[in-house]
């Protein structure tokens, strides 16, 4: 289960509040938010209409007291930005210019977090190695120092919640098992030694959404979004 008392130091350490016990308490009574990151791309909500059946999700599945209704973080808006600890992005390849990349560089150096999740629908994103290509080649202009590694299929992300003994379930466009897509794993970026975000080309969103409508497939594709979650406040 998310142990909410580390989520709420984390937020306090994030958001530069005092950490008396009293500020303490009244962070961890109160409600966790999640929000995309909005950029010029204009399929920066895409799926984010089931956006709350995850929420809903992790509201009944876990101990957060997470809201269910979405929000979004603009990227031109650094104030926006730094109200959320993790941030949700379907790419960071939309964010062309100067004052965005440094709101991002700047939210990543006070600790913010940024999950990218890649749509599988091929119209969008054709390929997942120019996909890939593209989000690592904007975070190096970003961060100078960044380092992408993909992390092993035994990693305790797989099971920081809930086991996935089945390890990083993908959603295929069409419902049918691509091994182009099916080759990616989840990627771990770091700026110099620190964990600031991740990569995924499995269409985790594209699952939470319903695009398999299979009941197992969309819950396995919640329940590793919620290990993600866990495991980035955790760490």
């Amino acid at each position: 289960m998310v142990r909410q008392a580390i989520f709420s130091i984390w937020c306090l350490l994030f958001m530069g509040l005092p950490t008396s016990n009293k500020d303490h308490e009244e962070l961890y009574r109160g409600q966790i938010e999640w929000a995309r990151l909005k950029t010029q791309d204009p399929q920066w909500a895409r799926h984010s209409r089931s956006d709350p059946r995850l929420l809903r999700f992790i509201h009944d599945n876990t101990t957060l007291d997470i809201d269910t209704e979405w929000h979004s973080a603009d990227v031109e808006n650094l104030r926006q930005m730094t109200a959320y600890p993790f941030l949700f992005s379907a790419g960071i390849q939309g964010v062309a210019d100067e004052e965005g990349r440094e709101n991002i560089r700047e939210y990543l150096q006070r600790g913010g977090f940024v999950f990218i999740d890649a749509c599988i629908n091929t119209t969008v994103n054709p390929d997942p190695d120019a996909f890939l290509k593209m989000q690592i080649d904007t975070l190096s202009t970003i961060l100078p120092k960044v380092k992408v590694e993909r992390l092993p299929d035994d990693h305790a992300i797989f099971r920081s919640c809930f086991e996935m003994k089945d390890g990083l379930p993908h959603t295929y466009m069409n419902n049918q098992y691509n091994p182009v897509w099916a080759k990616h794993g989840l990627y771990a970026v770091y700026s110099e030694k620190h964990f600031v975000g991740l990569i995924s080309l499995s269409g985790l969103q594209c699952g939470w959404d319903g695009m398999f409508p299979n009941d197992d497939h969309i819950t396995n594709c919640m329940k590793m979004m919620v290990n993600i979650y866990v495991y980035v406040v955790e760490h």
